[in-house]
């Protein structure tokens, strides 16, 4: 009697224990529940709203919004795509004449919409930006179920759930105009943003799939091969240190064979054209037609003799940094996937309000720097300057006669500015949160660089 006395005291005491797990599972299940249920209703929401405005007011998207120069570029307009298709269909190489100067990959895909209603032309824009959303969300997820064993000590978080992440995306201004003028940058955006999350997830041929992809619908997305071969080279089972130049090397030979098999696909069934029409034209900023960036005002006062010189320069800035960069952040690869999608916004030789909308749409993923930012009221009001300028200063010299390229060009710079800012003090505040990590005593003082 004593013995199953015993027991049931036991398991009279084991029971609050399980009552109280079984309570916190079904909990965590219900608020797994209820946040996808508000994820689904962001994305029908952001979708239905994006819907309703190209069909209600087409004349807003193909007399206005797709002709502005912050949201499309000679490589990303939706009007040379349509050239494009069109010379194609007619059996005449698109890349001839100077109007088309994007990828195949696109003509192959709007090749096939052209042969049916408009409707399913928005449907797949609404469709891509609901899926970089989703993706966002489901980066967000990842992130979160990696990132719990680096806290500072006794720090208190706020977390941003996927679905307000996808809602910060969805319904961002910039988001919503860069849909809605249907520039094809939003398809190399959702190439980017699959290749953080198969990369975040261990899944390293996606993740160069993804990349490669990218790379051939925008050029600068290349650099971001850096982190995606760090987050390969860490997900492999042998993360001993031996092994980690090896998987890097693997990583990045297989990204240089993708790449380079792709390219000579296209150039033997368009001829050199293509590439002189895409990469090539990037390159040389061949079009200087304005935008939100700093090549086009540049090269139009410089002497065409110091021209080859400085293309070298400018596009070095731009691409040099994905290797110092990934490195430094190298614990951290998707940061650092971050912070290269801000540089190439800022420093891309045709850039527009759409590169800015993904890279402001990655920041919530890193919510926990928010606290150690110093100069986020600078970076946001200079932001908001320079897109709040930029369509008023072109009203005043295209529209009105009374300014002039000088009137655009500033608002440009203050934006840029307002980009590089950010990313410094994005930047800085990792450091310092990873020195509160490794040095948590070193919380209360003031960090001295000399």
């Amino acid at each position: 009697m004593s013995a199953d006395s015993e027991q049931n005291a036991t398991a009279a005491e084991q029971s609050p224990d399980i009552a109280i797990i079984t309570a916190l599972k079904r909990q965590l299940l219900r608020t797994e529940a209820a946040e996808r249920r508000r994820l689904l209703r962001v994305l029908i929401t952001g979708s239905a709203i994006r819907l309703i405005i190209l069909v209600a007011f087409p004349g807003l998207v193909s007399h206005y919004l797709s002709g502005r120069v912050e949201l499309s570029t000679p490589v990303t307009s939706y009007k040379r795509l349509v050239e494009g298709v069109h010379l194609s269909i007619h059996n005449t190489s698109p890349y001839d004449g100077g109007i088309f100067h994007q990828s195949p990959l696109l003509l192959i895909l709007f090749r096939v919409l052209h042969v049916l209603p408009d409707m399913f032309t928005n449907i797949v824009y609404v469709a891509v930006d609901a899926m970089i959303a989703l993706t966002l969300a489901k980066l967000a997820a990842a992130k979160a179920d990696k990132s719990k064993s680096s806290r500072v000590p006794g720090e208190i978080r706020f977390v941003c759930t996927p679905s307000a992440i996808a809602t910060m995306y969805l319904f961002n201004p910039l988001t919503v105009a860069t849909t809605l003028a249907k520039s094809t940058i939003v398809f190399s955006h959702l190439a980017i943003v699959s290749a953080l999350y198969a990369g975040v997830s261990g899944l390293a041929n996606q993740a160069i799939m993804f990349t490669t992809v990218a790379a051939h619908l925008s050029l600068y997305p290349a650099v971001l091969i850096a982190p995606v071969a760090l987050m390969a080279a860490v997900s492999q089972k042998e993360s001993q240190q031996r092994w980690l130049v090896s998987n890097i090397a693997l990583t990045l030979a297989k990204f240089a064979f993708a790449t380079g098999a792709l390219h000579l696909l296209f150039v033997a069934v368009f001829g050199t054209q293509y590439f002189m029409a895409t990469v090539d034209f990037t390159l040389r900023a061949a079009d200087l037609q304005p935008n939100v960036g700093l090549f086009w005002y540049f090269f139009i006062e410089i002497f065409d003799e110091f021209r080859p010189f400085f293309y070298v320069v400018f596009q070095l800035t731009a691409l040099a940094f994905a290797v110092p960069v990934s490195w430094r952040f190298r614990d951290d690869p998707l940061f650092a996937g971050t912070m290269l999608v801000g540089i190439i916004s800022a420093l891309k030789s045709y850039p527009s309000w759409g590169d800015l909308s993904l890279f402001l749409g990655l920041l919530p993923l890193f919510e926990e720097l928010t606290k150690y930012l110093q100069y986020s009221f600078l970076s946001t009001n200079l932001l908001m300057y320079g897109v709040g300028l930029a369509p008023v200063f072109w009203h005043l010299w295209i529209e009105l006669g009374t300014g002039n390229a000088n009137f655009f060009y500033a608002a440009t710079l203050v934006y840029v500015f307002g980009q590089i800012t950010l990313l410094f003090d994005l930047g800085s505040a990792k450091l310092r949160r990873e020195l509160d990590i490794h040095y948590p005593e070193t919380r209360t003082r003031t960090v001295i660089q000399e």
